[in-house]
């Protein structure tokens, strides 16, 4: 029997690209997975849920949402993905690429309810994920910043082959691992139309700056 699985979804580039080589390695992806915090936004992009919900109907897939804190992130990820596992699901994708403990930590969480947890992008280098990403026509906005990684004006802007080059010279990790920067997915492959956006400035928090959208 095919498997039925979830994607882990943040609604950033790593999500979107393990997202892409799932479905080219044949995989039936029925449901993307988002955990909201107490501020109706997804944890750690600051993403809004309306605007998942406008990504996810972009993609022509279904968003599953679950309210949780740092503090309950794995109870609501335990709830959640048990509810998900009663209507046929065998195991999600995770778009972990080097951080160990991540790795550590999704596999216990899926041994635990017997499902199977694939890491497409595992092992890649971060500069090759970026290039791959740009090279496809992917189109990544830039929706928080960690004020002392990289310069606020590019805040609001799209990935492209100048900003992995920023990165390099500035030793900041390609893909913001240690949460320099984070993105969300508006358009490219798999994408049935581009999203639109208005950018209404930016709010600060905990040393970072996110996009109003």
């Amino acid at each position: 029997m095919k498997e039925k699985l979830f994607v882990s979804w943040s609604g950033g580039k790593d999500s979107y690209l393990s997202l892409l080589k799932a479905k080219e390695e044949g995989l039936d992806i029925q449901y993307l997975l988002n955990f909201i915090g107490n501020q109706g936004r997804s944890m750690s992009h600051g993403i809004s849920e309306e605007s998942l919900r406008q990504q996810a109907d972009a993609l022509g897939i279904p968003l599953i949402t679950e309210q949780v804190s740092w503090g309950n992130y794995e109870e609501g990820f335990m709830r959640l993905t048990s509810k998900l596992k009663e209507k046929g699901i065998t195991g999600g994708i995770f778009g972990d690429i080097n951080i160990a403990e991540h790795r550590e930590w999704v596999e216990k969480m899926c041994d635990k309810l017997g499902l199977t947890a694939y890491l497409p992008l595992w092992d890649i280098a971060e500069e090759d994920v970026l290039a791959e990403l740009i090279r496809r026509g992917a189109r990544l906005l830039i929706v928080s910043l960690d004020k002392k990684a990289l310069p606020q004006e590019w805040l609001g802007k799209e990935i492209n082959q100048n900003f992995l080059s920023v990165c390099m010279e500035a030793g900041v990790s390609p893909c913001g691992e240690k949460g320099e920067y984070h993105t969300m997915a508006i358009g490219g492959p798999l994408f049935r139309t581009s999203l639109e956006f208005v950018d209404k400035g930016c709010y600060e928090l905990d040393n970072k700056y996110f996009l109003e959208i």
